[in-house]
């Protein structure tokens, strides 16, 4: 095929829901040649390695299920939680009336289906407007099988998803049974038969043949390309977008099988390819200090490809200096960080900085604590290393991090490398596990004295962990008086190293209300779409659960209904 030849109507570049959605959004729109191109061996990206959960208010799910709630309510919580003048109003206006439409435009045409999380409540769960529950959706779990030959290029979740690393969880799932929560047990076993009794599909696959959360949220949008013998070309990443004399983009140069392709696009090209996390050069000349790539549990694979193909054609920026914050832990065994979303919220679990001091409340939302790790960050009082200080009831009764409870997983049965390489400390009193992790020992010794006297009042008097109603979703409710906080008290006593994680970067390509890349001066540049983490984010406060990818996959239908022209 000559470098010439091809030429489509759109050119879709990422796999992930921003990406899919935009895809199939086109096609039900009219444009039926459709090329999607991603730059690794999978399709997915950081969107099927996450919990897979979208932040859309009012959806038809929530209004199934029976939850209140209203646009004004929406708007009021959004802008309460946003800091003002971060992003355009119109921009979150737009988010919150046109992506109910969305969910209903794929649910009525394609295999996409959410489930209402009815207790996961917003993450400012304080402010005006906020709600306990109905406001994020997860996807439907699905049987892999259902992708047939593509069923083995799809990237899988997080692999803190899986139970025994061979059983699907779904986010209501994980909450129960990484804390042991009353009706843990009988989850369990009708998870675990539901995967023995699968006995042909065991035979030949080593992970569950039913699906959750991120990767079945991507699988439902590639099964419904599926069924549309839409293309997906894996192993092709773009190198360049091409532009024509007016500034109208015109297509991209891809490579493919190790050798360059122009690839024309009639209509649009959009952008989806992720953030920039996993470029240390662009952290480090935008991201807050310390900034690690290697802290990242995004999918490695994102670069920053869009953005600066993009900014060479003079696209304009904003919120660079921002990411989707997550504290991590890269134990010496595991391939890539795992998120502390509710490692760090257990009763009796803390996190101390070399002083032995607390940084914030442990229990509020991932994001909001990190910022604050950020703002008390400095040269005299380094908020970097940190430690997840816990003791031997709290590693008996919860998953600290890859540490299974003690009945599933003794102390004597953890690598060696875990306490040789200073991610895990342990020992029989707090002043002796201080020495051990290079922790003031008379700080950790003070902070976990009046821990324990928060516990026996249920007042934290420093940061007020367990007053919000977000604080105790990851909380055990087998705890009096706050579900959120337990004595520390229990030997042995441990500390874990944790990071200033993320799960991607939120700064980005400038957009519109249609999705269009705009220049410094507010013009648009003609053909040239983007949505996800390459694009700014408009809910950069992260408001609730799955913030992230409600936004993609709605400004990828805002996209494919401005080029196709779709009054939709």
């Amino acid at each position: 095929m000559s470098a010439e030849d091809l030429s489509v109507d759109v050119l879709v570049v990422g796999s992930g829901n921003g990406a899919l959605t935009a895809a199939l959004c086109a096609w039900e729109l009219g444009m039926r040649d459709v090329l999607v191109v991603e730059k690794s061996e999978l399709y997915g990206g950081t969107s099927a390695t996450s919990g897979g959960g979208i932040w859309i208010p009012c959806s038809r799910y929530a209004r199934e299920a029976g939850a209140q709630d209203s646009y004004e309510e929406a708007l009021q919580y959004i802008q309460g939680s946003t800091p003002a003048g971060a992003v355009p109003l119109e921009m979150q206006q737009t988010y919150l009336r046109e992506g109910p439409k969305m969910l209903d435009f794929l649910h009525e045409r394609t295999r996409v289906r959410y489930e209402s999380l009815a207790h996961y409540p917003d993450y400012w769960s304080s402010l005006p407007g906020a709600k306990h529950g109905h406001r994020s959706l997860e996807p439907a779990p699905l049987q892999r099988s259902e992708l047939a030959a593509e069923a083995p290029r799809l990237r899988d979740t997080h692999y803190m998803m899986w139970m025994f690393d061979r059983i699907a969880m779904t986010q209501v799932d994980a909450q129960v049974l990484m804390a042991q929560l009353p009706g843990w047990k009988s989850l369990a076993a009708r998870l675990f038969w539901e995967y023995a009794s699968d006995v042909p599909w065991r035979l030949t696959h080593r992970r569950s043949r039913r699906i959750a959360c991120g990767c079945a949220g991507v699988a439902r949008l590639r099964w419904s390309m599926l069924d549309r013998g839409m293309r997906l070309w894996l192993q092709a990443p773009m190198t360049e977008l091409l532009a024509d004399d007016a500034g109208r983009v015109t297509g991209a140069r891809v490579m493919r099988e190790g050798k360059p392709l122009t690839i024309r696009a009639r209509r649009a090209v959009v952008l989806a390819a992720g953030g920039f996390e996993h470029n240390q050069q662009m952290r480090d000349q935008y991201l807050p200090q310390p900034t690690d790539a290697r802290w990242s549990a995004a999918a490695g694979t994102n670069t920053g490809d869009g953005h600066r193909a993009a900014m060479a054609l003079g696209a304009a920026t904003r919120l660079m200096n921002g990411g989707w914050w997550c504290s991590s832990m890269q134990a010496p065994d595991e391939p890539v960080p795992r998120l502390a979303v509710m490692d760090k919220s257990y009763p009796g679990n803390i996190v101390v900085t070399r002083r032995g001091q607390r940084i914030a409340n442990e229990s509020q939302n991932y994001l909001t604590y990190q910022l604050e790790v950020y703002r008390r960050h400095s040269s005299q009082d380094p908020q970097v290393p940190a430690w997840l200080v816990f003791d031997g009831r709290s590693r008996r009764m919860y998953f600290n991090g890859p540490l299974w409870p003690t009945s599933y997983r003794p102390d004597w049965m953890l690598p060696k490398s875990y306490f040789s390489s200073g991610f895990l400390s342990r020992a029989n009193s707090i002043r002796e596990l201080a020495q051990g992790a290079g922790i003031d020992p008379d700080g950790l010794q003070s902070t976990v004295d009046a821990m324990n006297g928060y516990a026996r009042t249920g007042k934290d008097l420093e940061f007020g962990r367990g007053d919000a109603e977000y604080d105790r979703y990851y909380a055990d409710p087998r705890i009096k008086p706050n579900p959120c906080l337990a004595p520390i008290v229990e030997p042995p006593f441990y500390a874990m190293r944790i990071n200033p994680g993320d799960f991607g970067t939120h700064g980005g390509l400038v957009t519109n209300t249609d999705a269009q890349v705009l220049r410094a001066d507010g013009s648009p540049i003609a053909g040239l779409y983007a949505t996800g983490n390459c694009a700014a984010a408009i809910l950069p406060t992260y408001p609730g659960p799955g913030a992230t990818l409600g936004p993609a996959m709605t400004f990828a239908w805002q996209a494919a209904k401005h080029f196709t022209q779709a009054s939709a």
